[in-house]
């Protein structure tokens, strides 16, 4: 029993009144009586809701519930008087302390039907009154959902009569439930089969809009099943034709076709069929004409698409060495961590995709299906040229980055050991051809750069000069003097820096002792 009723009027997002009420209980659920003439209802309940709690019993009502208890009367007694003395499209300012604000801000909100609102946004701490209008404008919006799905159902049933009046939601699914008991369901993963099982959860009680997508889906639905009730054979061949539909993939800058078949789409409705058997034949013709110019343009675009990839094929061909090249120098664990991979992986599935189609005469298929039977390709698939482009991009310059690591000091010191391939190698190596250097980068070469580049780092002319003063200035080293020793090596590494300073004073001052190796990963 409500312990407490307000009326107030809300107005909707076009300026229309609607009367509703606000009711204060002690807790949900409660034997209330609804006024059926009131546009909406909010409940205030002053106990937490239990886990059972069912939902109410029309999509115009919502539960408000606290995290814990709260005590609203007195709150309430002062919010009526001040009520009556306000202007009455005004929602009663209701006020409540900070602790309740909180409470049910924390809360629940309990209705038959999705809410885009939460307890935050109308219980707002900061704010003297909770914004119950919001709440009472989100049930307007809520119930006028609501009432364009039962519309659509009870469309659906009445077909191609005009839709019964004063049609309750008892009634409606009272005449589906019928509906499809007199239907034959089809096997599950048959056609129709997800069109019955969502039109028996809204004749056990599920509301229709948490069920179809849309009021018009909705009605596709009923009409489905109607028809393959009265007209089994015509809906099996309209069926067809509307899965042709949806499998012709087309993009909107196909101006022409994309507007056909949206128009195509429209015609072959099941709900055209129901109101009229004679519909199957003018709907049948649309189909053929759209399928006529869909095939055509479909064929043109096939034989585009892998003439295109024709070309793209023997450019991926052409890179292969470039591929084979990096892969074989990622492999010197010398050269550093390797680079590319994602390329040379990016490269390799490119490589991996089909040739060409062997399909040559679509017109049969094109018939049964609104693909290529081979190849499966849509009007809206394009040749991967950004794609193949990118990756020889990224291809050569990892190659090159390769490369420049072999033009290190580190190859420098084969140049004594002389050879007509070898002297081939540095040549290209120095040039930086990449083109040249994939080519020549064979196995024995690469086993060859391997061993070289596992070589001991040898001393530079540098270290032995150094090591000469050093050697002079203490020709013997006991333990007493190597501290001295010490202090000497610093002298020499201090001049040296020191020259190289006034030598070449934009370049950081360094000695150079070996020859440098890069380090494993």
């Amino acid at each position: 029993m409500a312990e407490r009723r307000l009326p107030f009027v809300v107005l909707d997002d076009r300026g229309t009144p609607h009367q509703g009420e606000l009711l204060i209980v002690r807790a949900w659920p409660t034997d209330v009586d609804f006024a059926s003439n009131k546009a909406f209802t909010i409940i205030l309940a002053q106990q937490p809701l239990a886990a059972d709690s069912p939902p109410p019993p029309a999509p115009n009502v919502c539960v408000c519930a606290p995290t814990s208890p709260v005590r609203l009367p007195s709150a309430v007694a002062e919010a009526r008087v001040a009520y009556e003395a306000e202007d009455p499209t005004s929602p009663p300012p209701l006020r409540l302390s900070r602790r309740a604000l909180a409470s049910y801000a924390g809360g629940t909100l309990l209705a038959a039907q999705p809410l885009t609102i939460t307890p935050q946004e109308i219980f707002r701490t900061d704010a003297r009154h909770p914004s119950l209008d919001e709440l009472a404008r989100e049930l307007l919006a809520g119930a006028g959902r609501a009432l364009a799905y039962w519309a659509a159902l009870n469309e659906g049933l009445s077909l191609p009569e005009p839709a019964a009046q004063a049609a309750t939601p008892e009634k409606l699914r009272a005449a589906l439930g019928d509906l499809l008991s007199r239907a034959s369901p089809p096997v599950q993963g048959a056609f129709g089969a997800e069109a019955f099982a969502r039109l028996n959860e809204v004749a056990a009680g599920t509301t229709p809009e948490s069920i179809a997508t849309s009021p018009a889906a909705l009605a596709d639905d009923i009409t489905l099943v109607r028809c393959l009730t009265e007209q089994p054979q015509a809906t099996a061949e309209l069926a067809a034709m509307r899965a042709y539909l949806s499998g012709a993939v087309l993009e909107p800058k196909m101006r022409t076709l994309f507007v056909d078949h949206a128009a195509t789409r429209e015609q072959l409705s099941f709900v055209t069929l129901l109101s009229g058997p004679h519909t199957l034949a003018s709907m049948r013709a649309a189909f053929e004409v759209f399928r006529a110019a869909y095939a055509a343009a479909y064929a043109e675009h096939h034989q585009r698409y892998w003439g295109a990839f024709a070309r793209l094929r023997v450019t991926l061909e052409e890179a292969a060495s470039t591929a084979q090249a990096l892969a074989r120098l990622n492999t010197l664990q010398a050269l550093g961590r390797p680079v590319g991979r994602n390329a040379i992986t990016a490269y390799e599935r490119l490589l991996r995709r089909p040739r060409l189609c062997a399909t040559d005469d679509l017109e049969p298929a094109l018939r049964e299906q609104p693909t290529c039977p081979d190849c499966s390709i849509t009007m809206g698939d394009v040749t991967p040229s950004e794609e193949t482009e990118r990756t020889l991009r990224l291809l050569q310059a990892a190659l090159a980055g390769q490369q420049a690591r072999l033009a290190s000091e580190a190859v420098h010191r084969v140049l004594a050991r002389g050879g007509e391939r070898l002297d081939q190698f540095l040549q290209i190596v120095q040039a930086s051809d990449v083109t040249g250097l994939a080519q020549v980068l064979d196995d024995e070469l690469l086993a060859f750069l391997s061993e070289l580049l596992s070589e001991p780092a040898a001393a530079t002319q540098a270290a032995f000069d150094i090591f000469e003063q050093l050697a002079r200035a203490h020709p013997v080293v006991s333990e007493e003097q190597v501290e001295a020793v010490v202090e000497t090596l610093r002298q020499l590494l201090s001049e040296r820096l020191a020259a190289q300073r006034e030598a070449y004073p934009a370049t950081p001052a360094a000695v150079r002792l070996a020859s440098a190796t890069p380090s494993p990963p």
